[in-house]
């Protein structure tokens, strides 16, 4: 070949396929193919969106310094509202969390019961 886009890593004889667009796993012909890249973009926009985030809950930390009487049960204090809000938001994703975590393991145990009960019978 004479061709000056040539690849120089080619083998001469093999089907011409680029390493980032070939499954992981074996070739027809037996030998492991490399896994695909990852892309770095993903990372790029986390980090991008990350900072918005973290730049809007500053410019509402800074507009809302207004102190609030909050009363909870027993409790009674005055706090910035931005500080109140931002617990109040804390708490609620700590709760949504911890019960997502339950929700979650009653359901492995359960399918866990179930292949239990299939292997036991199967057996």
């Amino acid at each position: 070949m004479t061709d000056e886009h040539q690849d120089p890593f080619e083998v001469e004889g093999a089907p011409h396929t680029e390493p980032e667009l070939r499954e992981a796993g074996a070739s027809p012909d037996g030998r492991e193919t490399p896994t695909r890249r990852p892309e770095a973009t993903g990372v790029a926009w986390g980090a991008i969106l990350a900072f918005l985030g973290i730049a809007l809950v500053i410019v509402f930390t800074v507009q809302n310094t207004d102190p609030v009487r909050v009363r909870f049960l027993w409790m009674e204090g005055e706090h910035p509202l931005a500080i109140v809000i931002l617990i109040t938001i804390g708490v609620a994703i700590l709760l949504t969390e911890l019960i997502g975590i339950s929700y979650r393991k009653r359901r492995r145990r359960r399918r866990d019961e179930k292949e239990e009960l299939r292997r036991l019978r199967d057996a």
